[in-house]
């Protein structure tokens, strides 16, 4: 059996810009002393990034799209929304081939809102494909309080394979969705689509985002569940620290990527 062959690190781990020695390229550095050769750029648009980047020559696995929305308006407001994507991945273009991962935003009970999202869908996913970059649309949060109803793994894998396209892919959040789903039954409604993962972990109610290992979650199970249906890596680490905004060290992101890899291959 194939192993989910390497650890990625997203830059969420590290907070915002801007306070003293909180840069992108420090946190490079720090992520790269604790032994990670790859990262997803998360949401938030770091000054100088590509710079930063470029001058560690570390991989960029994936991105993080800005994408959410709106679903409803004037097709100029439509549009806007679109064209604000498609201007963060452009400016990111160097990095394709990888995945972009973009939110699946269609948790209202009117069915025009699940078709507005379709079409904003097959905006940006033309826009993205020409510049070789695979839209991977994320498994949603179980959010009963601000989402009028939850689009399960299945629903969101159907959606996916109706365009019919080997650059449209998934991406398993399994912080999100062992809120509402059994992580196996996820795995196999997204059987032969799951092209990213977001590994994080929490206590079964909010999706905390808390580092592998702080939680209820059973991912040596999972890794191999993913493994089982189709997905051989890497391993993408989407998580905070319990003392964010805190600086992390280099001790603690080397515990996380050395635990994960013990799942992973019994090291």
């Amino acid at each position: 059996m194939e192993t989910i062959d390497k650890v990625s690190l997203s830059t969420s781990v590290f907070g915002a810009d801007g306070e003293p020695g909180r840069t992108l390229g420090r946190f490079l550095e720090l992520a790269q002393q604790a032994g990670y050769t790859m990262v997803e750029l998360s949401r938030r648009q770091r000054k100088g990034e590509i710079e930063d980047i470029r001058k560690s020559g570390i991989k960029v696995w994936s991105i993080h799209g800005i994408y959410g929305g709106p679903l409803t308006g004037s097709e100029a407001e439509l549009q806007e929304g679109v064209d604000n994507a498609c201007r963060r991945v452009e400016a990111l273009a160097e990095f394709a081939p990888c995945p972009v991962v973009e939110h699946y935003l269609d948790r209202y009970n009117d069915p025009a809102y699940g078709k507005s999202f379709r079409k904003q869908v097959e905006k940006l996913y033309e826009f993205y494909s020409k510049l070789g970059f695979t839209l991977c649309i994320e498994t949603a949060p179980y959010k009963p309080k601000q989402n009028q109803r939850y689009p399960d793994s299945a629903e969101i894998a159907r959606f996916v394979r109706s365009f019919d396209r080997e650059d449209l892919r998934m991406t398993v959040d399994i912080n999100h969705s062992n809120l509402h789903e059994d992580l196996t039954a996820v795995c196999d409604n997204c059987r032969g689509l799951i092209r990213n993962i977001h590994v994080s972990d929490n206590h079964g109610e909010w999706e905390d985002h808390l580092p592998p290992g702080s939680g209820v979650i059973d991912l040596k199970r999972t890794f191999a569940d993913l493994r089982r249906n189709g997905y051989t890596g890497p391993c993408n680490l989407e998580f905070r620290f319990p003392d964010f905004p805190a600086l992390p060290t280099v001790e603690n992101l080397r515990s996380v990527r050395e635990y994960v890899e013990q799942l992973l291959w019994g090291k």
